[in-house]
């Protein structure tokens, strides 16, 4: 072939519809790095906010159950303050993809009783999550902050074990091993702590705190694989619009746990009994 054959084609390649020399294949690899390179910077991000995020909250969380105050709050209220924090949030992101308190109110109508049984699929996650907060209260109110911490890494396991199970995920072996490190680390941990001759203040029970953590980090798991699962499986939904139908069991199922578990002393102290900043900040 000549070089006048193969001029068109270099021509076609290089130019536009304007006669000015363009690279396309170099410009579009050039869009495409720095493309993943935003991701991959915006992934850092998340998993920096997310790790300070889970932290700090469990740090917060352990102190706010052991520290020496004359009124300690109910722990059942603080999970049902959440749910409601939770919901607000979550129904100003609404708004803000709607445009609108009127095309949120709109998109409600529409997605709750407009479909209920696509609905009703965040009832078993949203009940789940419910006992699992009321959990890892009783957690932190039996295991020390850094007991407490590493246990609560057992979400971790769960998640990966019931994303195998649900998900039909495929692990590495040197993810299976790191899971295996992480299981065993934390079993060391416990066996230390219950065979550990630190004296244990007030009615802390290691036992019952590394069995609730245990179940509150299996239902984790569950529930986030499974509502992941519900995303997938359904139609296309905001993760804002999923939490609102969240919302709409996990507030009744918390509400009635406050009434089954703390009922009575509410009745007589008050549902904010024992309330300060920190526990605000907690929630």
């Amino acid at each position: 072939m000549s070089s006048t054959d193969k001029e068109p084609l270099l021509e076609d390649s290089v130019k536009d519809g304007s006669g000015i020399r363009i690279s396309l294949p170099m410009g579009v690899e050039v869009r495409r790095e720095r493309s993943a390179a935003g991701n991959a910077s915006i992934k850092l991000i998340v998993l920096i906010w997310l790790t300070l995020q889970n932290s700090v909250h469990t740090l917060l969380l352990r102190y706010s159950r052991a520290r020496d105050v004359p009124e300690m709050f109910f722990s059942s209220v603080a999970v049902f303050f959440t749910e409601i924090a939770k919901i607000i949030i979550c129904l100003y992101m609404v708004m803000i993809e709607e445009h609108g308190i009127f095309g949120c109110i709109d998109a409600i109508k529409k997605q709750l009783l407009g479909q209920p049984w696509d609905t009703l699929k965040v009832c078993i996650p949203a009940m789940l999550y419910t006992i699992q907060n009321n959990l890892f209260y009783l957690a932190a109110s039996h295991l020390e902050a850094a007991t407490f911490m590493i246990v609560s890494q057992l979400k971790i396991f769960a998640t990966a074990l019931f994303s195998v199970i649900l998900l039909q995920r495929y692990l590495a072996k040197a993810q299976w091993f790191s899971l295996a490190v992480l299981f065993i680390g934390v079993s060391l941990v416990q066996l230390q702590t219950g065979g550990g001759s630190k004296k244990l203040s007030g009615d802390e029970n290691p036992v019952i705190g590394f069995t609730a953590a245990c179940v509150a980090c299996a239902i984790s798991g569950f529930a986030g694989v499974y509502f992941e699962k519900i995303l997938k499986g359904s139609a296309p939904v905001s993760i804002w619009m999923r939490n609102v139908q969240m919302g709409v069991f996990s507030i009744p199922a918390s509400f009635a746990a406050v009434m089954i578990q703390d009922g009575s002393a509410i009745a007589s102290k008050g549902f904010l009994y024992g309330f300060d900043f920190v526990v605000w900040a907690t929630v």
